[in-house]
């Protein structure tokens, strides 16, 4: 009998729901401000995006890796580097659209997928993380000063356009109908840090009105507790990771203990919401970030919309399921 296919994104999603389960998420876990760094690629020195650094983390949090590079057979090779034996590899995906002459890595099934789907190429590749080799270097990851982590935070915020009032007690909130963020005082945050981190959740939902990513999970959302809102919550969370990754500004994954019921319940339903809340989140962290570069709005979409290059990504021999010998 042969043997059954493998299915990736159910096995991604069955590992998230059992830690969801559990009361916590994969990436969850309680970073040191400053410190926190996505997948990448070491040998190329990009990294992994879309819902590959969902399945990445995920793997690392069971495994207990705390080294984020991940990389080939081939590539730990060429470089002098050994994959310890009987190590097993992780699969993630690749996705190659001719037509346009796009790559995305890992964040299929979105709207071009759906215009090209008579067109498209799906491949899964093998890599391993640096805690499965021998020989490579150990990792010295960059620590951001306090400083530099409120300088870029307050960039984000001022560059956005978005309108902040301070008129709450003890609240936060997106205003979808007003398109305005509300927060208490700066003065009720214990610390800088908190109410940066705060500003920049909301910050989040700001970017998906329609003027800007048009984000279904935020326009389609109408009350506390529907799927939709729990779906944007998710993809809110995620931005927040992938920020404290790229500038050290933390986030408080305690304000999302209410969702993850409403989680595990849209995940169970659709093995592709988490690659679609990866994708989602990867725009909305892309945005802000362009715009804290003085980008105008316009600009600033463009530049987010456009195809992924996906240029880590290995030569057309090293796409296959590798395992070490």
């Amino acid at each position: 009998m042969a043997e059954a296919k493998r299915d990736l994104r159910q096995e991604v999603t069955d590992q998230i729901i059992r830690a969801l389960e559990q009361g916590t998420a994969p990436w969850q876990k309680p970073w040191q401000a400053g410190v926190l760094e996505l997948p990448f690629n070491p040998v190329s020195g990009k990294p992994y995006r879309g819902g590959n650094v969902v399945q990445l983390m995920v793997v690392a949090s069971s495994k207990g890796y705390d080294d984020p590079r991940w990389l080939t057979y081939r590539q730990a090779q060429e470089n002098g580097w050994q994959v310890r034996r009987g190590e097993k590899g992780t699969q993630v995906e690749f996705w190659q659209f001719p037509n346009s002459g796009s790559k995305l890595d890992g964040d299929s099934r979105d709207e071009t997928a759906k215009s090209q789907r008579d067109s498209f190429i799906y491949r899964a590749y093998t890599v391993f993380n640096a805690k499965q080799l021998d020989g490579i270097p150990a990792h010295t990851p960059k620590v951001r000063q306090e400083w530099e982590v409120l300088k870029s935070a307050e960039a984000i915020l001022r560059n956005s356009g978005a309108r902040i009032i301070h008129d709450q007690s003890d609240r936060a909130f997106y205003n979808r109908s007003t398109d305005t963020i509300h927060l208490p005082p700066t003065g009720a945050f214990k610390t800088a840090i908190d109410y940066y981190a705060t500003a920049l959740h909301e910050l989040v939902h700001h970017s998906g009105h329609p003027d800007r990513l048009n984000r279904e999970t935020l326009n389609e959302s109408y009350r506390f507790g529907d799927l939709n809102y729990a779906r944007e919550e998710l993809r809110a969370e995620l931005a927040s990771v992938f920020l404290m990754a790229e500038r050290g500004i933390p986030h408080n994954p305690e304000r999302h203990a209410a969702y993850l019921n409403s989680w595990v319940d849209a995940l169970r339903s659709d093995k592709h919401e988490i690659f679609r809340a990866a994708r989602d989140a990867h725009k909305a962290a892309d945005l802000l970030l362009q715009l804290e570069l003085h980008q105008s709005l316009d600009k600033a979409l463009a530049e987010v919309n456009r195809p992924s290059r996906a240029k880590d990504l290995p030569s057309e021999p090293e796409l296959k399921n590798t395992a070490a010998r």
